[in-house]
């Protein structure tokens, strides 16, 4: 599974999954030296593992289509059926 990384200071969260922590705690690093001088934000940061398909890639619908989908082709069985 990817990791990423967050800030709850600034609400930032990595642009890039990585497939390593160490890669996405470099990253992390890189975050606070940039927009934090260096320093933790007292609000908190980290990094979490995100499942495959929160990647956000869009390749694959949501659920949420499927199910619409699956109760239009009852509606429509149910009409072509009379």
């Amino acid at each position: 599974m990817p990791y990423e990384y967050f800030c709850r200071s600034c609400d930032a969260v990595s642009p890039d999954r990585r497939d390593r922590e160490a890669d996405s705690e470099d990253d992390l690093t890189q975050h606070r030296r940039i927009t934090h001088g260096g320093l933790a934000p007292a609000a908190g940061d980290g990094v979490r593992r995100v499942h495959a398909e929160a990647r956000g890639d869009g390749c694959l619908p949501s659920g949420s289509f499927w199910a619409l989908l699956f109760f239009l082709a009852l509606v429509l069985a149910n009409c072509w059926g009379r």
